[in-house]
């Protein structure tokens, strides 16, 4: 058994605070958020973009990010005693955690939702080919059939796949930006563990990965030359891998030429690493 520190509470409180803040989890990072299906959906406009002369062409088909599993966070400190608590309450506040109560096991959890402007969107090697394809299949569901529908692309703007993606698919990004062109960077995860799942719990929410950059190089694309360019950094070390991200890369910037020929746009492909947290 642990020994209590008796004296802690005659510590000055700046001094308590600092050691509460201490205790505190690390910030959320580049948060992971697992793909799952039955995010896209069709919406009736009623704000920006409403037509009022053709009202068979206010459909819009979207990527409903709120659909997601949320990441679930441990907060030991929330449960310790009122001034811990109120240090832990900032702390949660600033993350953009919510604090929800399960009528299952009847205790209070932390969830973060997904983040569009600063998360990144998993999709593991077996889920692959089900993203691309959902959006088709979604379309040709009763409820749209025989619909106009238009699509402004995903609030998200990245992605992260397992480097084993484009080891064993011939042309594995060839159709990312059809329905998915509002995306600006591509995550390649070197050595993927087997635990990189979202988890299987009572609570629907995911555990909490956070991306890592490694000292291999990013890949830009440079619009005025059509091509993806290699920026600053090291060399990864694996050929093989080096040149699997350079061919995913090359087709990637094919698509980005045919669907963005005229207009800046800012796309990256960078190797990275999967860290639980």
């Amino acid at each position: 058994m642990a020994a209590a520190f008796s004296l802690f509470s005659s510590l000055p409180g700046e001094l308590r605070n600092q050691i509460w803040q201490d205790a505190m989890p690390n910030k959320v990072g580049q948060a992971l958020y697992f793909y799952r299906n039955g995010c896209w959906s069709p919406r009736q406009l009623t704000d920006e973009g409403y037509g009022p002369e053709n009202d068979e062409l206010n459909l819009n088909f979207e990527f409903f990010h709120h659909l997601l599993h949320h990441v679930q966070f441990e907060v030991p400190l929330f449960f310790v005693n009122r001034e811990a608590r109120g240090i832990a309450y900032s702390w949660i506040h600033e993350q953009g955690i919510k604090i929800c109560f399960h009528k299952g096991r009847q205790s209070l959890i932390f969830i973060r939702p997904f983040d569009p402007k600063h998360d990144t969107l998993y999709v593991p090697l077996n889920k692959w080919k089900e993203f691309l394809c959902e959006p088709f299949y979604r379309l040709l569901q009763p409820d749209l059939e025989h619909q106009s529908v238009s699509c402004d692309g995903t609030p998200w703007t990245r992605i992260a796949v397992p480097e084993a993606l484009l080891q064993n698919e011939a042309n594995p990004i060839l159709e990312l930006l059809e329905h998915y062109f509002g995306l600006t960077k591509l995550f390649i995860v070197v050595n993927a563990q087997p635990d990189l799942q979202p988890g299987d719990n009572d609570v629907k929410a995911q555990r909490r990965w956070e991306l890592e950059s490694t000292r291999g190089a990013t890949f830009f694309w440079n619009i005025d030359h059509g091509r993806f360019e290699w920026g600053d950094g090291e060399d990864i070390g694996d050929k093989a891998l080096y040149k699997l991200i350079v061919d995913a890369s090359n087709r990637l910037g094919k698509e980005l030429y045919f669907h963005h020929p005229q207009t800046h746009y800012d796309f990256e492909v960078r190797p990275v690493l999967a860290i639980r947290r």
